[in-house]
């Protein structure tokens, strides 16, 4: 025979097992056992079965005609001795007659048995030279076949990739057919393949010559679940946070399914920050994440943050396992030795991959875990095994430690490479997808990547300049097609169009790619104020299907504008100190006074009920219209551009928001007003007034004394500052090329956005509290005489006296908003660069002093003394932990200085007798300071206080 020519294969299916021919693929529905042949083989052994039936058919038959010829004999013998006993007893014959007839038929009767004896050794003799034949033309026919070798292996994503040296050394050269076992631990829909072929020859790799077996199983489940070292022995120990441990799920019936793990500690589910793969979804900067010392990380690293590890069951090479696993043999991988030596080795049906312990764990579920996982996939019952008794326990003071590999993070997604949609290994067929816009290329499919039954898009960004779109499948094969039982029935039909082929500007399309012209209109000045909102820039739609007997795909192409969008915007804060995203010179300032809006004249009137009923007799809350003319320097630039050209400034697009600020900050000057922030502030700080808040101050005692129930408790609450902006446009993904999403760029900084100062007065207190009192009255009484004896010396036109004290309890606290580094978010790609943060620092404090002054003449004299202690608190909240705020108390200062200064009154340049003790400039101000870090109970520290669950 020519052992040249491919051979084909024959399997001797059971009922309840399906063939689906034109794949060339076996499905069986459990693991079970059944014939398997090489056809060429088996047609002529059939032929030569059926004459040897036929040849043991004629024998049998000629057997059984002889021997029931001697049977007839043997009938008609007793027929005839019987008549002879009747004739013998009715004395018809003689007793010598009967006595000869009797002998006779006994001597018929050995003739006979001799005769079924012969007939029979002539028999079996031809019997035995028709077998022995058989044997010896079957024996011919398997010499045939002596060469021939067997592809007997498991099968990935798709049809194998065969060579001479693709054979199973287990099986034994000349093998024609045998019966074949398909082991449990294989269940679950990954494939075996087999193929006879020619020693030296290539096998085919696809039906006839080959066929694809499966078993999806009847029950699948998850077994059970170890935690093992490198040497796959079982942890019992207590591992320290660092360490990376192998996580093995025994499963049932799901080899070449993809699962879920979540891994819980006492519940709580773990997130996992894994390096090296991008998500849509993920806010992660994990800033803190990069400062744990488990290696040297860039922000470029980080990249995922999720729930799930997903990972592919397979079977692997183990020596020991569970007893309810499911086990069975596979043969050992020797690099084609080609010794006769294969062996077989015990594998097991699991998942099995290494799980870093990261040190963040530590930070966000404490210093103890007790880690066991949580398995999901749709075949097993409930959808989800919990696996409680499988833990691993980690220790921060743990000694023990386990490395199986080199790796300090978790890759989160790491899929099966085994295909188990028998479908998708038909012959007539496509794998990839590629489009190409001029030189730009764009993945549409790749089967090993895509989601294979999904459809597809192709999203792509262009101006009003067509460009050519080439859209083609460098590895279509449709000579195999027998869709419909015509053979290449796909050829030439696999491309086809949606629309009608006027739509396709400069259409081109051939068996294996098409193309045509694409572009996006220029808009208008009008629309592209519209497009501001993206959603508003509608794409333009191409639709196309792709169809084989593989894979039937529509896939729909869309265009989007190049449009590019930037606005900035500052308040309050100084022009060195803007934040551009894109620096421009299209911007325009205004002077901004707070205005009443329509929609603040409620707030008006309740502030103005308010005001009448509580504040009429409190200067320091008195209502003044500076309060509503304070100024704010606004400024803002607006900008759109469609693809290269020059951008351009649209006028009065920012009337809406200027209303929105101007309405703000005329509520804010309400708010201020009312606490009494900004009179305050006037009052102790501006020299045009000083006179009159000390007057004020005067008729503090006379104020305690009239109305004890009212507290001095003033407030001030600084103006806004912000400035940042934001530049956004349609952008490719990186993650998925063939996807356009919205990139948004921006900066921001609001530091602070909002800073609240209280201030109480301890000495009113104070007078309520016994033996204090004392000294308060006293220091009052001091005061008072002083003031007594400058209202003497200004009656006498000699100069004047004055004094005062003061002891206040001051609290700061202001919300900031950290972002002035700036980020850009996609759409689908997620965060990069980022570094974003809130925060609200708090300072509580107490601040004692008090000053004389005394006018005589010409020559004015002054001395003041000042001390204040301050604790300071941060309270920081971030998006990579948003579960968590972290609290810093970041230690107590003191400070006190003091101030004696002589000079000559009217403000003349020339000073007499100057001395200062010391500068209370910052800088000598700093010098005084004290912080208490050598005090234990005042060490800076911080702790993260959990908000939810």
């Amino acid at each position: 025979m020519d052992n040249k020519t491919p051979l084909h294969i024959y399997v001797e299916s059971k009922p309840g097992q399906v063939f689906h021919e034109d794949i060339g693929w076996l499905e069986l529905k459990k693991a079970e056992s059944f014939s398997i042949y090489i056809k060429e083989y088996k047609d002529r052994k059939d032929v030569l079965d059926q004459q040897q039936k036929k040849d043991l058919d004629k024998a049998n038959a000629d057997y059984k005609k002889q021997t029931d010829a001697v049977g007839h004999e043997v009938d008609r013998s007793y027929d005839f001795i019987v008549q002879n006993q009747k004739d013998y007893n009715a004395g018809k014959v003689k007793k010598e007659t009967y006595d000869a007839n009797v002998r006779k038929r006994e001597e018929g009767m050995a003739a006979r048995k001799k005769k079924y004896a012969d007939l029979a050794n002539a028999r079996d003799e031809r019997i035995k030279n028709i077998n022995d034949k058989y044997e010896t033309d079957l024996k011919a026919i398997q010499d045939d076949f002596k060469n021939v070798r067997w592809v007997h292996q498991l099968v990935g994503d798709r049809r194998p990739e065969l060579t001479a040296e693709s054979f199973n050394e287990a099986m034994q050269l000349g093998t024609s057919g045998f019966t074949f076992s398909f082991g449990e631990f294989l269940e679950g829909g990954g494939a075996v393949y087999l193929e006879p072929f020619w020693e030296g020859t290539k096998p085919q790799g696809k039906y006839p010559h080959g066929i694809l077996i499966n078993a999806k199983g009847l029950n699948p489940e998850v077994i059970t679940a170890q935690w093992t070292d490198a040497d796959n022995i079982e942890i019992s120990k207590t591992l320290k946070f660092g360490s990376s441990v192998y996580l093995n799920i025994y499963t049932d019936a799901l080899y070449g399914n993809n699962i879920k793990i979540q891994l819980k500690d006492k519940d709580q589910v773990i997130r996992l920050i894994t390096l090296g793969i991008t998500d849509a979804d993920d806010k992660l900067y994990a800033a803190e994440y990069l400062n744990n010392n488990t290696e040297e990380r860039t922000d470029e690293d980080i990249s995922k943050q999720s729930q799930y590890f997903e990972r592919p069951v397979s079977v692997h090479e183990e020596k020991t396992a569970p007893s309810t696993a499911k086990t069975g043999h596979l043969v050992e991988e020797d690099g084609n030795k080609h010794d006769g030596k294969a062996k077989g080795k015990p594998n097991v049906q699991k998942s099995k991959f290494a799980v870093f312990i990261d040190p963040l764990w530590q930070t966000m579920g404490g210093d103890y875990l007790e880690i066991y996982p949580v398995v999901y996939h749709d075949r097993i019952p409930d959808k989800k095994k919990i696996l409680k008794d499988c833990i691993l326990k980690i220790d921060k003071n743990a000694t023990e430690e386990i490395k199986v590999n080199d790796s300090n993070s978790n890759q989160v997604v790491v899929l099966s490479q085994v295909e188990t949609n028998i479908q998708h290994f038909n012959p007539c067929g496509y794998d990839t997808i590629t489009a190409f816009l001029d030189n730009e290329e764009y993945p549409v499919f790749r089967r090993k990547t895509s989601e294979i039954d999904s459809e597809l898009f192709l999203e792509i960004v262009t101006s009003d300049k067509e460009k050519n779109l080439f859209i083609y499948l460098p590895d279509l094969n449709t000579i195999e097609c027998t869709y419909n039982n015509t053979i290449e029935y796909h050829t030439g039909k696999v491309i086809t169009l949606k629309d009608p082929e006027s739509h396709y500007k400069k259409l081109k399309k051939n068996a294996e790619d098409i193309s045509f012209d694409v572009s996006y209109p220029r808009p208008s000045v009008q629309q592209l104020i519209d497009y501001a909102w993206l959603p508003n820039a509608k794409p333009i739609l191409y639709g196309l299907r792709f169809e084989t007997c593989r894979f039937q795909h529509p896939l729909t192409v869309k265009v989007y504008p190049d449009l590019e969008y930037n606005f900035n915007a500052h308040i309050g804060v100084d022009e060195d100190k803007y934040l551009y995203v894109i620096q421009s010179k299209n911007y325009k300032k205004k002077k901004y006074k707070g205005k009443k809006g329509s929609d603040t004249k409620a707030a008006k009137k309740a502030y103005n009920k308010q005001q009448k009923q509580k504040f009429t007799d409190d200067v320091n809350n008195e209502i003044t219209s500076e309060n509503f003319l304070k100024e704010y320097e606004f400024s803002i630039e607006f900008e759109a551009k469609f693809a290269d050209e020059k951008s351009i400034t649209v006028e009065g697009s920012s009337t809406k928001l200027e209303e929105i600020v101007e309405k703000a900050v005329y509520v804010y000057n309400i708010i201020d007003s009312y606490i009494g922030g900004s009179k305050m502030k006037e009052a102790e700080n501006n020299p045009a007034t000083k006179k009159q808040f000390k007057e004020d101050n005067k008729k503090r005692e006379k104020k305690r004394a009239k109305d004890k129930s009212n507290l001095p408790l003033r407030f001030e609450v600084s103006a806004p500052k912000f400035t940042g902006g934001v530049a956004w446009k349609f952008a490719q993904s990186i993650k998925e090329p063939n996807l356009v999403g919205v990139e948004y760029e921006f900066k921001l900084g609001a530091l602070p956005l909002v800073s609240v100062t209280g201030r109480l007065d301890l000495l009113f207190a104070a007078q309520f509290i016994p033996y204090i009192n004392v000294v308060v009255k006293t220091l009052d009484r001091a005061v008072a005489a002083i003031s007594g004896a400058g209202k003497v010396m200004t009656f006498f036109g000699i100069g004047n006296m004055e004094a005062d004290y003061y002891f206040d309890f001051v609290t700061t606290a202001n919300l900031n908003i950290d972002f002035v580094n700036g980020a850009k978010y996609h759409t689908i790609d997620g965060f990069t660069g980022s570094e974003v943060s809130l925060y609200s620092e708090v300072e509580l404090g107490l601040e004692a002093g008090g000053y004389i002054k005394v006018e005589l003449f010409d020559l004015v004299g002054e001395a003041s003394i000042h001390a204040e202690t301050k604790a300071k608190f941060k309270y920081t909240w971030t998006p990579e932990r948003p579960k968590y705020l972290k609290f810093e108390f970041e230690g107590i200062e003191a400070l006190i200085y003091g101030k004696i200064k002589l000079e000559t009154n009217g403000g003349e340049d020339t000073e007499v007798n100057e001395v200062e003790t010391p500068d209370i400039s910052v800088e000598r101000k700093n010098e005084m300071n004290k912080k208490f870090d050598d005090v234990e109970i005042f060490k800076p520290f911080e702790i993260d206080i959990k908000l939810f669950d």
